[in-house]
């Protein structure tokens, strides 16, 4: 995970250096060059998460092969959701907030290019460095890309460490359990053996599983609820069949 983390980086030195010189040598195609930087970037990301939907589906195969060993009711678990709902809304607005950093950043770098205002303070900074046309405009779109860089790593490990802290919420609206783990929602799989902590809230009759998973070199937790009108008998079915397993 630190050798992806490391790749990562130099990926973004090369291409902060490469859309620099690109910009200052052919002045006229600035647009150009500012719309494939923003879509190779797009791309890195897509690669990645296309990546991670590959190994979920291949779980997801897997998981469905095993015997069927207890099915949550739909209907059941969406009427204790939704009692629980006025607890579970400051949860769930507090992980959408933090999914919108992203966003905000490239909202930021946007702006920072299309204001003609925050555009010259850029190119001051060139300026500054050299008399040389050419070397003050590779100045000037470095420190613009290096900017947004810094910021969307900035961003992007407070995100990390704030779902590490918290963890991302998963609230199942359906669920399987198979000899091979845990299916959610049709989408999610969750293979046996547990990696991670089982715990219950009899009161507000939810079962919630938390597992650890290295996202980038960090540590990130993914809490899975589970809703049932049993939570203890739920609890102790897959501590006995997902946390036994060799």
């Amino acid at each position: 995970m630190r050798h992806a983390l490391l790749l990562q980086y130099l990926l973004g030195f090369v291409l902060m250096v490469l859309f620099s010189y690109m910009n200052a040598h052919y002045p006229d195609k600035t647009w150009l060059f500012f719309t494939l930087y923003l879509l190779v970037f797009m791309g890195i990301i897509f690669f990645v998460t296309g990546r991670q939907a590959q190994n979920i589906f291949r779980d997801l195969e897997e998981v469905k092969k095993g015997e069927i060993i207890y099915q949550a009711d739909p209907d059941q678990s969406l009427k204790l959701r939704e009692k629980d709902m006025e607890k579970t809304q400051g949860e769930l607005a507090a992980q959408f907030k933090v999914s919108l950093i992203p966003m905000l950043t490239m909202i930021l770098f946007l702006m920072v290019f299309y204001i003609p205002s925050f555009r010259q303070f850029f190119q001051n900074i060139g300026n500054t460095l050299t008399q040389d046309q050419k070397m003050a405009m590779f100045y000037s779109f470095l420190a613009m890309y290096g900017s947004f860089y810094l910021i969307s790593m900035i961003t992007g490990l407070y995100t990390r460490r704030v779902q590490s802290k918290t963890g991302t919420l998963t609230i199942a609206t359906k669920y399987t359990i198979t000899s091979r783990g845990i299916i959610v929602d049709d989408r999610l799989p969750i293979k046996f053996p547990l990696k991670g902590s089982i715990g219950t809230d009899n009161k507000r009759k939810f079962v919630e599983i938390t597992l650890i998973q290295q996202v980038m070199g960090s540590q990130v937790k993914q809490r899975i609820r589970l809703y049932t009108p049993e939570p203890s008998k739920l609890a102790n079915l897959l501590k006995e069949k997902g946390m036994m397993q060799k």
